[in-house]
C-alpha cells in the first residue's frame, strides 16, 4: 500500500511538472485549455498536500515510538 501511495505521489509531481512545462512552452495561451490545466494542477496539488500530511503523521508516530523506547 505504501509503495502505491509513493508511486501515486511521484506521479502527481510529474504531472504538475508537465503542466508547468506546458505553460512555459506557450507563446500564445489558449485560455480554455489553460483553465483546464489549472484545474487539473489544483487537484493534483490538493492530493499531494494530503499525502504530505499523511507522511508527516507517519514520521510523528515513528518519532513517538523511538522516543518511548
Amino acid at each position: 500500500m505504501a509503495a502505491k501511495k509513493q508511486s501515486e505521489f511521484k506521479h502527481h509531481l510529474e504531472e504538475i511538472a508537465e503542466i508547468l512545462e506546458w505553460f512555459d512552452a506557450q507563446e500564445e495561451l489558449d485560455v480554455e485549455l489553460a483553465l483546464e490545466k489549472i484545474g487539473k494542477a489544483s487537484s493534483l496539488i490538493k492530493a499531494s498536500k494530503k499525502r504530505l500530511a499523511e507522511i508527516e503523521n507517519e514520521f510523528k508516530e515513528i518519532k513517538k515510538e523511538v522516543e518511548s523506547d
